[in-house]
């Protein structure tokens, strides 16, 4: 009897943990654990039953919603969320910067930052090329830079330009460093985000790159979104912020990946 009853408590906390994953997306482990007073431990095992059951995406830290694999934010929307540490990630990825470099500045709300870090100090001639609308129009504020703008169709969630004439304008040409956002990054899928067209175009700067760079605040590890671009090994400097989880950057320490915390 006493078996029987274990069970169908656990069956019935598994059925509420779905519902609250569903209803917000992307639901911590610890979150969960005290919700029902149980050990993070027993939720692990819950959600774990539940990914293998094909109810969820288990990620670091927690579950997330299958429909979140594709869901997409604005631009605006990721603009107005953790901004001190975009700041600061950006800022030190501008420092990467030398006179005479080819660089490409993908779209996304992180990179913004790196082309505002620019406009604060000139650092002598190079050449910006970028696939974003909106970042296109603030580099023509950096002094001393040569702006280059990839054509395309424009995804209007975005401001990215992508698609066959994005990818077209990509042929011969190759970059110093190329200065990436992501949605997403796992040691297993990847660097990923939410837009397949995108990301088949990210991932034709990043084969064309001599460094690649990706810009990322903390909570990106662990989630894995629609399109990957690259592989961890691909990449050759991650930049994110303090709050990194030192567990979390181990893969990536192990696969050779330089991380840069600002």
């Amino acid at each position: 009897m006493k078996s029987k009853k274990k069970r169908i408590l656990t069956e019935h906390r598994r059925r509420l943990a779905l519902e609250e994953v569903r209803k917000r997306g992307v639901v911590r482990t610890s979150e969960l654990s005290a919700a029902f007073s149980v050990s993070p431990m027993t939720i692990r095992n819950d959600l774990k039953a539940l990914a293998e059951q094909g109810h969820l995406v288990r990620v670091h830290g927690g579950a997330m919603a299958k429909g979140v694999l594709t869901a997409e934010p604005s631009y605006h929307e990721k603009a107005s969320l953790k901004v001190e540490e975009k700041r600061r990630i950006g800022h030190r990825a501008a420092q990467l910067v030398e006179e005479g470099m080819a660089v490409f500045i993908g779209n996304g709300s992180t990179t913004m930052h790196v082309v505002h870090a620019l406009a604060e100090r000139p650092r002598g001639p190079f050449r910006a090329f970028t696939n974003a609308l909106n970042h296109a129009m603030e580099l023509t504020r950096v002094p001393d830079a040569e702006v280059y703008v990839l054509g395309g169709c424009l995804r209007g969630v975005s401001y990215a330009l992508v698609g066959g004439l994005a990818r077209g304008a990509l042929e011969g040409v190759y970059f110093d460093l190329a200065f990436l956002g992501a949605n997403g990054i796992s040691p297993q899928f990847g660097v990923t985000i939410p837009s397949l067209e995108e990301a088949e175009a990210v991932a034709a700067v990043v084969r064309r790159s001599r460094r690649t760079v990706i810009l990322a605040d903390h909570s990106k590890f662990g989630v894995v979104t629609h399109g990957k671009y690259a592989a961890l090994q691909d990449i050759d400097v991650l930049i994110t912020d303090r709050e990194l989880d030192p567990q979390v950057r181990r893969p990536a320490d192990q696969l050779g990946v330089e991380i840069i915390l600002a």
